[in-house]
């Protein structure tokens, strides 16, 4: 199955983590949730999450997709964190999977990721890069997804699942949530 890694940040918005952390952990998918700095990390309504590993101990293990939760001031500290920034790189460059969401595709922005790309966010997330938002819950361009905010979190999930294991991998985990 695929391998995923989540970094993630002091201020990260906990909603979108959890829900990308769990869903993708049903379909089965080894999620690395790698903390930018050592110990537990604070969410942005003060929900406290233990990371696995340290971005440190991940920096040259290749992963199928790297995935950035939003949420503030976490966003920000995803985009202005070199390691991120150098793994998102090399990701592209060898034709990953890349996602985010709410204010995360900040950092995509930041590693000159979306020029020319369509892609969604939190409502002004991208306005000081120039990048367009679309509006909407989920975008996928390539192997690029963006989801809008903690909303469409659930949608932003199962379509990652979707992207990388196919459609009845993301029906056997959507099935038993009992969507509407």
């Amino acid at each position: 199955m695929p391998n995923v890694l989540v970094p993630l940040a002091a201020g990260a918005e906990e909603l979108e983590a959890v829900t990308i952390i769990d869903l993708l952990r049903r379909a089965q998918f080894e999620v690395t949730v790698a903390g930018l700095e050592p110990g537990p990390v604070t969410c942005s309504r003060g929900t406290v999450i233990q990371p696995d590993t340290t971005m440190d101990q991940v920096l040259d293990t290749t992963f199928d997709l790297i995935v950035l939760p939003g949420g503030l001031p976490g966003a920000n500290h995803l985009r202005d964190d070199a390691r991120v920034q150098g793994m998102l790189r090399a990701q592209a460059e060898r034709d990953g999977y890349l996602a985010a969401v709410c204010a995360g595709p900040k950092a995509l922005a930041e590693a000159g990721l979306l020029e020319g790309r369509t892609v969604t966010s939190f409502t002004g997330a991208l306005d000081d890069a120039g990048i367009p938002s679309t509006g909407a819950p989920v975008e996928v361009d390539g192997r690029l997804v963006t989801g809008r905010g903690p909303g469409a979190a659930m949608d932003f999930a199962l379509t990652l699942i979707e992207q990388l294991a196919g459609r009845e991998a993301r029906d056997a985990v959507e099935g038993p949530l009992l969507r509407p």
